[in-house]
């Protein structure tokens, strides 16, 4: 291993499971979000003398990923519809042949699954995109709203605007739960 890979693999290797987190409620699927993270990573060790020593790898390295997501969700909205072999009767076959890893199960878990429930869960991927991201990066990665900025490449207004309605949505999403859950009862209101 040379110098760049040491000091590449030493910077990056406390970010990969809140870049895989993350990178699983952007893309909605553990596969799409492997290969995210896989090409994030890419991309930051080729761009790694660009990084700036002394300043927030983190931040930095999210806003290639977010950047990398964007682009590749560009693209399949251009690009035509494509039928994946799985799907097909004839490859149901070859599916049920596959050996099954005990541990490869387990590491292709949503990574977020013991901390929250499946009606939170749902809740944060049934809010529109630019909400999920960064009530993503702000109440789950804990990024400050300057840093948010910096990785999405958008003014603080629009992160702090784009905050507070996400978290608005997912309020009116988490009703039902919350009063399942016992955390409200049926007179309190939603503050506006």
């Amino acid at each position: 291993m040379n110098q760049k890979q040491a000091e590449f693999s030493k910077l990056i290797k406390p970010h990969i499971p809140s870049l895989l987190s993350t990178a699983t409620r952007m893309a909605r699927n553990q596969n799409d979000a492997e290969d995210l993270v896989q090409e994030t990573m890419y991309k930051a060790y080729r761009a790694l003398d660009q990084y700036q020593d002394n300043t927030n790898f983190r931040a930095w390295v999210f806003r290639i990923l977010v950047n990398t997501f964007i682009t590749a969700y560009r693209k399949a909205v251009k690009a035509p519809q494509r039928i994946s072999y799985e799907d097909l009767e004839e490859f149901n076959l070859y599916k049920k042949m596959e050996p099954v890893d005990p541990a490869q199960v387990e590491s292709k878990d949503d990574l977020l699954d013991n901390y929250f429930e499946d009606d939170v869960k749902t809740a944060l991927e049934n809010l529109p995109y630019q909400f999920r991201l960064v009530v993503l990066l702000c109440d789950v990665e804990g990024f400050s709203y300057n840093e948010i900025a910096t990785i999405i490449d958008s003014p603080l207004g629009t992160v702090m605007s784009r905050l507070y309605r996400g978290r608005k949505l997912l309020q009116r999403l988490l009703w039902n739960y919350a009063k399942n859950k016992g955390y409200i009862n049926e007179n309190t209101k939603i503050k506006r």
